[in-house]
């Protein structure tokens, strides 16, 4: 069956598998966290750029608990929100993929975190040893300083402070590969290596992927390499990301593929980089070529609200005051507030009140048991060099 994403909302599973997202859409990003953030990811992030991946976040509860999560990413709410797999149908789709494994979670990276993730890493926080999904410890990674200390606020509000660690650092750092023919060797990189020596049973990349390009360009080929080196033998591997918004698309959601072009022209006019998605295929192919085993991929298709539209509009009018000149500004701002009469009629006219348009995505991988010995060996060189 189907598992559909609504933004707008909370996600909140159903019989039915309709749900409502969490993160509007992972290159707002660029703005920001993200999501989104990333859903937010371990590359650089700034405390404006954590708005937009709220926003993205903030699509994944239910009720009241919207407007209090709006604001998470950047600034932690009073109290804190456990979030579960029944809540998120991706976190959700993870744990039933685990379950199924017949192994617990064990010792968890969480390789580029935000409050969202952090809160549903509490819920595995409280569950006993002989539990399925039971997780003896996580590390949760960010690279900015801000997000790491909002983080960690969280995660003493959840109480889970001592059952873990959050680390600031950059997956591009202190790594690198070199290669000579056929042969692949872990070389010692400029900076520090982070998580150096440290092995996991379950890594978690959460929107990572496309943060890449916002702050790490050009990276994004060594990062399952760079990471497949923390992960155990039979360890598995959780990558979740969205699909590449299309160009254009026929019907009433093409609105929503110029709404993302022109966000995307807001932010690059406006001196920043934005984050790029990769589709299924592509990643995929890079876990492979990093050693591991595709096990499974589940997609879920989006359903986009008005409101979640118009903050993908907010983020293009959030970088109008940073143009080259005034004209340019003005003149973009004519075509955001069109767009944005365009979407509302389109809105207006669907008979779900919402546009249905790519999809996110879950792809498990797992390192075979054989390759294990490589990864520890490539941590021993990095050790012996640093």
């Amino acid at each position: 069956m189907a598992h559909c994403r609504l933004f707008g909302g909370r996600a909140q599973s159903t019989s039915t598998f309709m749900t409502y997202s969490r993160r509007v859409w992972s290159r707002s990003r660029a703005l920001h966290f993200h999501r989104l953030p990333l859903q937010a990811a371990a590359f650089a992030f700034c405390t404006l750029q954590a708005t937009t991946l709220a926003f993205a976040r903030n699509s994944i509860m239910t009720g009241a608990a919207t407007a209090a999560e709006g604001d998470s990413a950047m600034a932690p709410s009073s109290t804190a929100r456990v979030v579960t797999g029944s809540d998120d149908a991706l976190f959700g789709h993870i744990e039933k993929s685990q379950v199924v494994s017949g192994k617990p979670f064990g010792d968890f990276l969480d390789s580029g975190t935000g409050s969202h993730s952090l809160r549903w890493i509490s819920s595995l926080a409280s569950l006993d040893e002989n539990h399925p999904l039971y997780m003896s410890r996580y590390t949760a990674v960010t690279a900015d300083e801000n997000m790491r200390r909002n983080v960690q606020i969280e995660a003493e509000k959840l109480g889970i402070q001592d059952r873990g660690e959050i680390v600031i650092g950059n997956w591009a750092e202190g790594f690198d590969l070199e290669e000579e023919g056929k042969r692949t060797t872990i070389v010692k990189g400029e900076g520090r290596h982070l998580c150096r020596g440290e092995l996991f049973d379950t890594i978690l990349c959460d929107y990572l992927i496309g943060a890449v390009d916002g702050f790490s360009p050009f990276y994004q080929d060594r990062i399952f390499p760079r990471l497949v080196t923390h992960l155990r033998p039979a360890g598995r591997m959780y990558v979740v990301g969205l699909n590449p918004i299309p160009d254009t698309v026929d019907g009433a959601a093409n609105v929503f593929c110029k709404i993302t072009k022109l966000r995307d022209a807001c932010i690059l006019l406006a001196g920043h980089r934005c984050y790029r998605e990769y589709p299924p295929d592509w990643i995929e192919r890079h876990l492979k070529l990093a050693g591991l085993n595709v096990v499974s991929q589940s997609r879920f298709p989006i359903m986009y609200s008005f409101n979640t539209i118009v903050r993908q509009l907010n983020v293009a009018r959030s970088k109008l005051r940073l143009f080259p000149s005034e004209g340019l500004a003005n003149e973009m701002r004519k075509s955001i507030d069109s767009l944005e009469g365009e979407a509302k009629e389109a809105i207006e006219k669907s008979p779900t009140g919402r546009l249905r348009l790519g999809f996110d995505y879950v792809i498990t991988a797992e390192l075979p048991v054989e390759s294990g010995e490589g990864a520890e060996k490539g941590l021993s060189k990095l050790s012996i060099d640093g």
